[in-house]
């Protein structure tokens, strides 16, 4: 008997699974339903086309659509490298026939040189393909019942940062290691109290890889290392919809001298928001996003300022200690999430909701937390009201005033709580996009390689939305499997 899968211990039970899954796991089928309901041709811009077909001439002897088709599957079935596309490709004529392949199939040379030519071109296709992607979404929200968990989560926009991480030498862990421990010896000759070594470590580490520059010192992933950056954008049901890398002109506009690598993953991530939203927006203001949700590396005055100039109603971004001080000026302060706070004792007021009278900006209302509600109105009992009032103190924030301590919604209220639980769909995205080997390790240190895996492996996402919107199964967008199994 052999092992179905070389990373689990040999156990009778989990091969009996793995077969019972290959039973109804029918490539053939699902080759067939892509087939009948996605056409590659309609989405390939004009420019990719011609490009294509003038390097190469006349007697070309593979189809572009051929050649995406190929690379494509080589993501929807995260099969590792080129090399192992191609020994598929020659075993199986139904991936040929797929994929239109004549008397012969493409080398791994071809293939690699095909992604490092036309690597702008295929960020073109995924650019053209998601504007249809945006009207699927709408229509498939249309279709949802007004209780369901998903209504109108396609009018979330949500943006996170992350990297890949290639196999240079900087980031083998002993390379690390080594700079740590040379620091600690430092501190430990010189007797150097309250030195932190993880911090001189990193001080001292190169900026950038020796192997390619673009490859650059940044904290990803809870841990800093050498990646190569980039930012996604997904709806609020994680569709990718934007994928935008760090160039040089990004890092040229922002100060590249940092005391620790939280400092400059925050001021990296907070700068890159208004670049990467301004262009997608720009390419897709056919179609309104409401809400934007992001983590607290995007909380600054000029993102909020950004943002709420973009027509955003609600931003879902958790204040930052480092922007965050209370504020004591006035005879009633606020802590840092915006809340009144009693003059005496520092206690929270209570929030009264929202009210908008007409031609009045929208204001949230607050009132002393000694108040009681009798009726309709409230009562002080506070002894020595810090105001001279018959019923009680009453404080007004305009979310026009300070849009980014009031974006639209209270801070720490229950719907602030319930939707921004929402943002961890972008979390399972970019950990679906990594799914294939050539994403989360790279074997390369050619960016250009990188860049299209990447944008072909987000095309996969989108044509499998295309696909599960085709045969009526919206709960399979995110879900090439459950698509396997239907097609079964």
């Amino acid at each position: 008997m052999f092992c179905l899968d070389e990373f689990k211990q040999l156990d009778f039970s989990n091969q009996l699974s793995t077969l019972n899954n290959l039973s109804f796991q029918q490539p053939v089928k699902f080759l067939n339903l892509i087939r009948d309901n996605f056409d590659i041709n309609s989405f390939i811009p004009n420019s990719f086309t011609n490009k294509y077909y003038s390097e190469l001439g006349a007697k070309r002897e593979y189809n572009l659509s051929s050649v995406l088709a190929a690379l494509l599957l080589k993501h929807i079935f995260n099969i590792p490298t080129v090399s192992l596309l191609c020994i598929f490709m020659a075993f199986s004529s139904e991936l040929r026939n797929f994929c239109m392949f004549q008397s012969k199939i493409p080398d791994e040379s071809f293939f690699s040189h095909f992604k490092t030519t036309y690597e702008s071109d295929i960020l073109n296709l995924f650019d053209s393909m998601v504007p249809h992607i945006i009207n699927i979404c709408s229509e498939m929200n249309e279709l949802l019942p007004d209780d369901s968990p998903m209504k109108n989560l396609n009018s979330n926009l949500i943006y996170d940062t992350s990297g890949l991480k290639p196999k240079v030498k900087e980031n083998n862990p002993k390379t690390l290691a080594s700079e740590i421990n040379k620091q600690k010896s430092y501190a430990k000759a010189y007797n150097f109290e309250g030195f932190n070594p993880y911090a001189a470590a990193y001080k001292n580490m190169p900026k950038h890889s020796e192997a390619n520059p673009n490859i650059k010192l940044d904290f990803v992933n809870g841990h800093f290392g050498y990646f190569y950056k980039f930012g996604l954008l997904t709806n609020g049901w994680g569709i990718p919809l934007k994928i935008h890398f760090f160039d040089d002109t990004f890092y040229s506009s922002v100060k590249s001298d940092f005391e620790t690598p939280e400092d400059q993953k925050y001021e990296f991530d907070n700068a890159s928001l208004k670049p990467v939203l301004s262009s997608f927006l720009e390419s897709n203001s056919n179609f309104r996003f409401t809400n934007f949700l992001g983590d607290s590396e995007f909380d600054s005055y000029d993102n909020f300022g950004f943002l709420k100039s973009k027509g955003f109603e609600k931003v879902f971004i958790p204040l930052n200690p480092r922007n965050s001080t209370n504020d004591t000026s006035s005879v009633i302060p606020v802590d840092s999430n915006g809340i009144p706070l009693c003059p005496k004792d520092k206690k929270q007021f209570k929030s009264d909701g929202s009210c908008k009278g007409k031609n009045r900006s929208l204001r949230f209302k607050f009132v002393c937390p000694l108040s009681k509600k009798i009726k309709t109105n409230w009562i002080c009992t506070c002894e020595s009201p810090c105001r001279p009032t018959k019923s009680t103190v009453t404080s007004y924030k305009y979310s026009d005033k300070d849009f980014r301590l009031y974006p639209g919604i209270l801070r720490n209220s229950v719907e602030w709580a319930t939707d921004y639980k929402g943002r961890t769909i972008i979390e399972r995205e970019l950990s679906s996009l990594k799914k294939n080997p050539c994403i989360e390790s790279p074997r390369t240190v050619n960016t250009t390689t990188m860049r299209s895996e990447l944008y072909l492996a987000a095309i996969s996402k989108l044509i499998t939305v295309i696909v599960a919107y085709s045969i009526n199964k919206p709960e399979f967008m995110r879900n090439t499997r459950n698509i396997m199994k239907f097609a079964a």
